[in-house]
Parts: C-alpha cells; structure tokens; sequence
C-alpha cells in the first residue's frame, strides 16, 4: 500500500475571487505537497505559481488555457477550424496559440490547453489534429494536454478510431509533454455514487482503452472538475465528494490533479467565484491533514 495526498486544486479566471490563492500555494508547497491550478485568460496567477515551482522544485501542474472569448480578437481558440484538414487546422491553431501567450508564459512548468469542449463526433479527426499540434508545440518548447473533454464525453467508440490512438501512442511516448484533458463534473449535489463511475471516474474507460490496445495510459488533467457551471457547495457539503474523488484519483498515479469550478467570473456563472473561494481555507487545511492509502498497483 502507498499513501497519497489531495489532488483537488482550483480553477482560475479573470474577475473572479482569488483572495487567499497565494497563501493557499506557498504553504502546500512549503509542506512538499504538489497542487493543481489551472488558469483561463489569467497568467498572473500561473506566473506566480511557476516562480513558487521554480524555487523549491516541487512538481505542481500548472495549467493555462486561452478561451475565444477571453482573447475576443476575431478567432476561435475554444475549438479548431474543422472545415480545414488536421495538418492545416494544427498549424493554424498553433499559431494563435503560440503567438497570444503571455510574454512572461513559462513553457517548462505551465502547460498548455489549447481547445476546450470539443466535438466528439469528430474524434479521428481530433486525434489527428492533436498529434500534428502536439509535435508543433514540442519543436517550439511547449507542453499540450488535449481535448477539454465535457463531463460525460467522449465513448469508448471515440477513443477507439485511429487518430485517437494515434495521440494515445504518442502521450505514452512523451507523458511529460503531451498529456490527455478531461472534465468530470457532479451536474448538481449527487453522491459520489450517484455519478461514479460515468461522470466521475470516467478517465477509467480512456485507461480500459490504453490497456485493451497495449498502449501505456496517458498522464491525465481533470481541468475542470465540480458540481455544476454556476454551484459549489459549502464545506461540509463538499467533503465527501472531495474525499471519495481522492481516494479514486490516488489510485492513479497518471491522475495529476483536478481543478475546482470555479474562482472565474462570468455572467452565466453567477457567484460561483465567491462560492468556490471559499473552499480555499478549509481545502488547505485538509490537503495538508489528509493522506489517503491506496494500493502500490493502480487497477
């Protein structure tokens, strides 16, 4: 048996409630404990993040993404143009992506998600843009996890066509440059039980997949992980779900962490920044506390 720590961190956004995410930072990495954040269309957060990372050397997954309508400047970044092919797609798409990153961007400790939500009936055609962006960021110094997919999403079926495949073979081959994005939220106040394991836990069809085609299981971000768009309970409402995630996600060392909606604002988000803020405190106290024990061997 081994023991693991929290894996449950934030997700960041302009305009939000961010009190409290620097103190919330340097005491888990003053405790060695690794944490996830991940960040929209705000790098100051991350910035700060990858200097923390930088100076004690503890591996924390940091995590930024560009949306269409944070940039507002005329293109897509949420999903590709596919009314192109992929090579076209992936080099237009990287483009974008490179050429918008904050000047201050750290390539070596922040990585990159480059779409969002994308269309799972697209799926080969997905695999195949993802592979082409995936070798364009490696030239230029960047890391890429891919696709953003919605709680839910994709099926078996999906991961199974060639392109998917093909990105697979290629995470086994680069895990730390190339990694898969996932979304697992509760769509509400359910018990773990309730949603496990086709909402929460879904990652473990992809790993079913990886073993089924002898393909070494990806490293895994859940970047964005809840209850629902605009909704976070309060603590004591939330400690047994968060829980029960940790002692599922443990199980897993390719699972890096997942990130809670959401310290952003946006109109149709209503408060969830206030109420996701104020997780923070009792989170720390907890991931500090806690150490869940799981078996040496994930399933």
């Amino acid at each position: 048996m081994m023991q693991t720590r929290n894996k449950i961190g934030f997700h960041a956004g302009p305009g939000g409630n961010l009190t409290g995410i620097g103190d919330w930072m340097r005491q888990l990495d003053a405790a060695g404990i690794p944490f996830f954040l991940k960040s929209a269309d705000h790098y100051g957060v991350l910035f700060e993040a990858a200097n923390i990372a930088a100076q004690s050397g503890v591996p924390h997954t940091l995590i930024y993404r560009m949306s269409t309508r944070g940039q507002n400047d005329g293109y897509d970044y949420d999903v590709p143009p596919y009314h192109k092919t992929p090579v076209e797609a992936a080099q237009i798409h990287w483009r974008h992506t490179r050429e918008n990153l904050p000047p201050e961007f750290d390539p070596e400790r922040v990585w990159i998600e480059p779409i969002n939500e994308v269309d799972k009936n697209r799926a080969d055609w997905l695999g195949q843009f993802a592979v082409l962006l995936a070798k364009l960021a490696r030239t230029d110094g960047y890391k890429v996890t891919l696709f953003g997919w919605s709680s839910g999403e994709p099926e078996r079926e999906h991961w199974e066509t060639a392109g998917m495949l093909a990105y697979l073979r290629l995470c086994a081959k680069r895990p730390e440059q190339t990694a898969v994005a996932l979304h697992e939220y509760n769509f509400g106040i359910e018990s773990f039980e309730k949603v496990y394991p086709f909402h929460i836990g879904r990652f473990q069809m992809l790993f079913d997949v990886c073993d089924n085609h002898h393909i070494p299981r990806p490293t895994v971000h859940i970047t964005e992980w809840g209850w629902s768009l605009n909704h976070v309970p309060s603590w004591p409402e939330a400690l047994d779900y968060i829980t029960k995630t940790n002692e599922l996600y443990g199980r897993f060392p390719n699972i890096k962490g997942a990130a809670i909606w959401n310290l952003g604002k946006g109109a149709e988000f209503g408060d969830i920044h206030n109420k996701a803020q104020r997780l923070m405190v009792p989170l720390l106290a907890y991931a500090i506390r806690e150490r869940f024990i799981t078996p040496d061997a994930p399933p």
